[in-house]
């Protein structure tokens, strides 16, 4: 294997460490390093493959340990610009660190700061600052400029939700130690131009220059934006919607530059050289054309990697193309497993992070399953002479393959996967990459030498774009695959099956792992255990400035109260994104009743996708109901699956079976001229919330929502018991709500508040945790303990914080 494999065991080593050292936090000293080279040096003296191989695997995992030090190892000092983050503005200064990122929303670039102004003087500073721009449209300046502007600076960090993105980790990664929002390009100042010059920097300018050409050739905006995509890497500027039904289609691939645009523009480049050099006689007589015009490929490749930003993808594409072709310069057959190995050893080396880097793994992951399973299927038809009939069926294995072996790590990662691409890239890949790659890219060096026929190109190119678009639309309404239980030992099933299938000889030993991984994977999921353990099980979920519980009762049954959301308008669906992850993580197929407190976005945002994504058993509301867009598309899902919904007022009780029932307390039920003059502008609607009370044997908690002052002045007047062992705080905390006298009646044992960290508005309220201080009550936020779950068997109860931030 040593001899066959040589990169295995160093890849295999360094991606150990890397994973270890990311899982524990651990981190091993620059010095542990060269004395584990230096065991490895003596190894290789010692003729024994077993040594040398235990050694080199040792080496490697050490390394890996280290090789995260610069970006998990950098201690807050008081020139970082961590040491500034806070409420106020602070005017920065800095060179411009990466090529601006232009949205259809706004923009993104990375500021390598240098300075922070006060009072006209400037104050050290250091590590680099992603910065925002709200305002869509093209930035003035570009990388190595010095500017400066005004903004606010955070820290990124997770909200404490299961299965959430690791943004944080994400940025830190790209070397990003905080973030900073703009509203206007308009508002930074540029100090001075090309204050750092570099060759990057002009490939940078070059690729704007393009970028603009491009969309003055082309004026339909979403098919300037896949074609800029297409051939210089600027894939920020399409719009979401079409961004997702290429993603829907399974050909999401296409728009980053990858091997595939790369071969296609190193063959074009070696086959016009080739026809150029044979027209000349000499040539063709004292040269080897054929292995010469190769190496007019490299500069090319190098090059165009540069030109469309050197993205993590588009470089291993480059690496493994440039050991291809030295191989077939030297006239020596390459081993493509071998490639891939050195490919992703060499990333890792260059920028150890790569590994986590999603993009990394999934491009990483296609190319090895279509390694290692497109040569075998495609011996089952070794016996089909027509040489066009074979290339189109390996074109369709290959196609397939690609999208079966990326299921797996797909569901796991994003909950869903598109095996549309099957068919799809059936279509759209022969008319993007060998019809809009390749006239594209043949019409960008006209654009410096005659811009009419770089336009007629263009336009050519562009045209097949807007046709492949309509395609893509049609391919995105087929279902997706969505399975929201692959878990760890899935992807290690998984992996243990790809390992064996490369690198296991014995084939009796080879098949022997293909039936016993799949088959442990699945006995797993047959064997979990059920969700009803005969206790109630309340979830108040990290959902920033907004709010959502989950509940299982006893018996199994689930209820959600509230589905979180942004407090603003947003093309962001807060839960396709965030929610709807959450709970499948926490092993939600199916809710039994979805309960509305009140139709405020922190509270409702969730629902819609919840209510289409979600069987529902029940709906349940607070009477005479909410308003809003969001509200009544709630409704419409809900009219649609034909689940019952049900009003709820004060005085209202409902058993939900295992010992578990539920007293509403508020609102009040309006008289119907009241309810006919209510604002349909949600005045008013906190203190309409919906309030319950839940209990279990000797156990209870009272969900107030946003009820404020009036609402809880009215429960006291009548009357109602309102002792709780715990309380769910109203209002995140607000100072309107939680008075002294309401709490004296419910005498909570613990107090459950959700808030966003470091939000605008200071919740909680230091009065109001001075309230619960004061009492004695143990008080659970969300902004600091993340998810916060309580647990009861009806006698006692704890309350764990799984991820405390």
């Amino acid at each position: 294997m040593l001899h066959e494999r040589p990169l295995l065991f160093p890849l295999f080593g360094l991606a150990a460490g890397l994973i270890c050292s990311e899982l524990s936090g651990q981190l091993v000293s620059l010095p542990i390093v060269p004395a584990a080279f230096s065991c490895l040096l003596l190894a290789c003296f010692i003729r024994n493959d077993l040594a040398l191989s235990i050694c080199t695997i040792i080496f490697f995992s050490i390394w890996g340990m280290h090789a995260l030090s610069p970006w998990k190892n950098s201690p807050v000092s008081p020139t970082a610009i961590q040491f500034f983050a806070g409420h106020s503005q602070i005017t920065v200064e800095g060179i411009v660190g990466s090529r601006p990122a232009v949205m259809p929303d706004g923009s993104s670039f990375i500021l390598r700061t240098e300075a922070f102004v006060k009072d006209g003087h400037a104050i050290p500073a250091e590590n680099n600052l992603l910065v925002y721009v709200s305002s869509p449209g093209d930035l003035p300046f570009e990388r190595g400029d010095r500017i400066r502007f005004s903004t606010r600076i955070g820290i990124p960090r997770v909200l404490g939700l299961p299965g959430e993105f690791d943004y944080p980790r994400f940025l830190l990664f790209q070397g990003v130690a905080a973030v900073g929002r703009v509203s206007s390009g308009d508002e930074i100042v540029l100090i001075r131009g090309a204050a750092e010059d570099s060759l990057q920097r002009r490939l940078d300018m070059i690729a704007k220059s393009l970028g603009a050409f491009i969309r003055h050739a082309v004026p339909d905006n979403e098919v300037a934006a896949v074609l800029a995509a297409l051939l210089i890497g600027d894939q920020k500027r399409i719009p979401l919607k079409l961004t997702e039904a290429y993603t829907k289609a399974g050909v999401n691939h296409i728009l980053s530059v990858s091997g595939f645009h790369i071969a296609i523009i190193a063959f074009f480049i070696v086959q016009i050289a080739l026809l150029l050099a044979t027209r000349f006689e000499t040539l063709a007589i004292r040269f080897n054309l054929r292995r010469l015009v190769l190496l007019l490929s490299l500069p090319a490749m190098l090059m165009y990697l540069f030109l469309t930003g050197a993205a993590p993808a588009t470089t291993r594409s480059v690496i493994m193309l440039i050991f291809m072709v030295l191989a077939l310069y030297a006239e020596r057959e390459s081993d493509p497993i071998n490639s891939l190995l050195a490919a992703a050893l060499l990333l890792l080396a260059i920028h150890p992070p790569s590994l986590f880097d999603i993009s990394f793994q999934l491009s990483f992951v296609a190319l090895w399953g279509i390694v290692i399973l497109v040569p075998p299927v495609m011996n089952l038809f070794r016996n089909m002479k027509v040489s066009w009939q074979r290339s189109l069926l390996q074109f369709v294995i290959t196609s397939c393959i690609a999208s079966l072996v990326t299921a797996v790590p797909v569901l796991f990662i994003f909950n869903q996967a598109s095996l549309n691409g099957i068919l799809s890239n059936f279509v759209i890949v022969p008319l993007l990459g060998y019809g809009a790659v390749l006239i594209g890219f043949c019409s960008l060096p006209f654009v410096y030498v005659f811009e009419p026929f770089a336009l007629a190109l263009l336009w050519m190119a562009g045209k097949i774009v807007w046709f492949s678009n309509k395609l893509i639309l049609l391919f995105a309404k087929l279902p997706l695959l969505q399975f929201y239980c692959v878990s760890r030992l899935d992807m290690a099933a998984f992996l243990g099956l790809m390992i064996s299938l490369t690198f296991v000889a014995n084939r009796r030993i080879k098949l022997a792992m293909c039936g016993l991984l799949p088959s442990l994977a699945i006995l797993a999921h047959a064997s979990a255990p059920s969700s009803a353990d005969g206790r109630l099980h309340i979830s108040m979920l990290s959902v920033g400035q907004a709010e959502s519980l989950l509940i299982k009762l006893p018996d199994g049954g689930t209820m959600l109260v509230d589905g979180g959301g942004y407090l603003q308008e947003s093309d962001k669906d807060f839960g396709q994104r965030t929610l709807v992850p959450a709970l499948h993580k926490m092993g939600v197929h199916r809710i039994d009743r979805l309960i509305l407190t009140h139709s405020h976005p922190d509270h409702i945002g969730g629902l819609p996708f919840v209510s289409s994504a979600f069987s529902i058993g029940e709906f349940w509301e607070a009477a005479p109901g909410g308003v809003g867009k969001q509200y009544e598309q709630v409704r419409l899902n809900l009219l649609e699956k034909k689940v019952p919904m049900r009003q709820l007022a004060a005085g209202d009780k409902i058993k939900l079976g295992s010992g578990v029932s539920i007293s509403v307390l508020s609102p009040q039920l309006l008289p119907a001229p009241a309810l006919k003059s209510r604002d349909d502008h949600q005045i008013g609607l906190n203190d309409e919330s919906l309030v319950f009370k839940l209990e279990y044997g000797n156990f209870s908690m009272l969900f107030t929502a946003d009820a404020g002052l009036p609402a809880e002045d009215q429960m006291l007047n009548n009357r109602i018991n309102l002792r709780s062992t715990i309380l769910k705080v109203g209002h995140h905390g607000s100072r309107f709500s939680t008075s002294s006298k309401f709490l004296d009646q419910i005498q909570p044992k613990a107090a459950l508040i959700s808030s966003g960290f470091n939000n605008n508005f200071g919740l909680p309220s230091p009065a109001t945790l001075k309230l619960l201080e004061k009492r004695g009550v143990a008080t659970y936020r969300t902004d600091r303990d993340g998810t916060i779950e309580v647990v009861s068997d009806g006698k006692t109860w704890q309350i764990f914080t799984p991820f405390r931030l």
